[in-house]
């Protein structure tokens, strides 16, 4: 693996969590292994964030791709690591300034097909649907999901948020899904959400305290719950692009280390 010393920039758009979660799980190990990994995002949680996590945010303002595109022209990152969404950019970058780009695939609704000669690496990050993995070619399948290890980001845990015994819900998509899953709830509860109850993060700390966690459907929520399957209650909402009820008939069957496997297979592409 050959760092020299050039950044390697992970692309985590979007207005959620899920992205930076994956980032940060990948990026938090490829800093310890001597990489120079950044997270490139546009969420507006990322200034919360960088004050709680050992790694480089770069928050890009306005239109995504602009930003993104103007990012790597300054810096000129030996690698560019795109999660899910690759926005057309690749074809901007051929000869341009990235070294080499990889790319994270997840289960879609409607699959983004790639031009498998513009990436150096394509990483499967879950079950796919047998026409996308067809269509991606040659491609690392990981044996577990990316997660943020309980632990990674030690967040305090305020006295007064006590779930032991409870029931914990938690989402951080809008309100009306918050509603839906607190109604499952059926008693006492404690909800973590950016919108309401609670705000923390990781909530991936509090898995092992509670009775039983309520979580939507996303790729982090099933990822994390992997290791408390029979505690947990997932409910698939319809998203864009997201295909939740997908991964609720079919995602990992164990717990494997996918984070790990997948630092390891960009390093070695370095």
């Amino acid at each position: 693996m050959a760092t020299d010393g050039k950044i390697v920039a992970y692309f985590a758009p979007g207005g959620g969590l899920g992205h930076l979660n994956r980032a940060l799980a990948v990026c938090l190990e490829l800093r310890e292994a001597g990489v120079d990994a950044r997270i490139v995002t546009n969420s507006p949680f990322s200034a919360g964030l960088a004050g709680l996590v050992k790694c480089p945010m770069v928050r890009v303002l306005g239109d995504w791709a602009d930003g993104a595109r103007a990012y790597v022209e300054e810096t000129r990152p030996r690698a560019v690591v795109t999660d899910t969404f690759p926005y057309g950019l690749r074809e901007e970058w051929r000869g341009g300034a990235p070294g080499c780009l990889i790319h994270v695939a997840r289960r879609l609704r409607a699959p983004v097909f790639l031009t498998r000669a513009d990436f150096a690496l394509i990483l499967e990050a879950e079950p796919l649907a047998a026409g996308h993995r067809a269509a991606l070619g040659s491609s690392v399948v990981l044996e577990g999901p990316i997660i943020l290890a309980p632990g990674r980001v030690r967040t305090p845990v305020p006295a007064a948020l006590d779930m032991d015994g409870l029931t914990l819900v938690v989402h951080s998509g809008p309100a009306e899904e918050v509603e839906v899953l607190r109604a499952m709830a059926a008693g006492p509860h404690v909800l973590i959400s950016p919108w309401a109850g609670w705000e923390y993060y990781p909530a991936t700390n509090l898995y092992a305290r509670a009775e039983r966690v309520i979580t939507g459907a996303g790729y982090n929520s099933m990822a994390d719950m992997l290791a408390h399957k029979g505690r947990h209650k997932a409910v698939a909402f319809e998203r864009r692009h997201d295909d939740q009820a997908a991964r609720l008939r079919s995602f990992f069957r164990t717990a494997g280390n996918g984070t790990g496997q997948a630092v390891r297979a960009i390093c070695s592409v370095l």
